[in-house]
């Protein structure tokens, strides 16, 4: 969203060694007063705990595996709490199930942006206006990985939903601030008042661009 929206910013080299699963799902359902929902579904494969996360691994990948640490999460950010919390094993991977509540939309998007700059929220001319940037950050990556990053990537996946209280409209633009006619990655489906999205993170590395979504209701 990034931790919700940039899953891959938790990329490590040894994280290059697992083709296995991890996603997050996310349904944000946004209030006429700015409060509102989210349900999350967050899947790491069994292969990314083993790496030494549950033992307390300094060099493991920094990522919440439990409920200590999506509540360090929530308390970090005024504005927002977590309202349920439950796990479970799902084949070869854990399933983390989290809904939460957040009162005003900068709670939202301090949630959402772990990368700080790629999500904001601004209102002008009596409308609200969220910005979502999608941007790979290869800072820190063995360049003899890229190439074959899409392929280690396939499965892993970014998939939002947002209700809105009133009609939106969405726009895209590129790294230069230039309009878009669509992302160059992914698929969007916007209706009078949602926005859904969904892209496996192999396709976000083959683009390789830096886009924003703009979502004004």
């Amino acid at each position: 969203m990034k931790k919700y929206l940039m899953i891959i910013s938790i990329f490590t080299p040894a994280l290059i060694m697992f083709t296995a699963c991890l996603g997050l799902k996310t349904e944000i359902d946004i209030k006429r007063n700015g409060s509102g929902t989210i349900n999350m579904e967050y899947r790491v494969s069994n292969d990314i705990l083993a790496l030494g996360t549950l033992s307390g691994n300094e060099n493991s990948p920094p990522i919440p595996i439990g409920k200590e640490d999506f509540e360090r999460t929530f308390d970090r950010i005024p504005g927002i709490k977590m309202t349920s919390y439950s796990e479970k094993t799902d084949g070869d991977n854990r399933l983390f199930l989290i809904k939460s509540e957040f009162d005003n939309l900068e709670a939202l998007a301090g949630f959402l942006d772990s990368q700080n700059g790629q999500i904001s929220v601004e209102r002008k001319g009596g409308k609200t206006i969220l910005s979502i940037a999608f941007e790979i950050d290869d800072e820190g990556i063995d360049p003899d990985f890229i190439p074959i990053l899409p392929i280690i990537f396939e499965d892993y996946y970014m998939d939002f939903k947002i209700t809105l209280p009133n009609n939106c409209e969405v726009s895209y633009l590129d790294a230069n601030g230039s309009a878009l006619s669509a992302l160059p990655y992914g698929e969007t489906i916007a209706a009078e008042k949602s926005v859904e999205f969904y892209s496996s993170m192999g396709e976000l590395f083959t683009e390789g661009k830096s886009s924003t979504m703009v979502i004004s209701w």
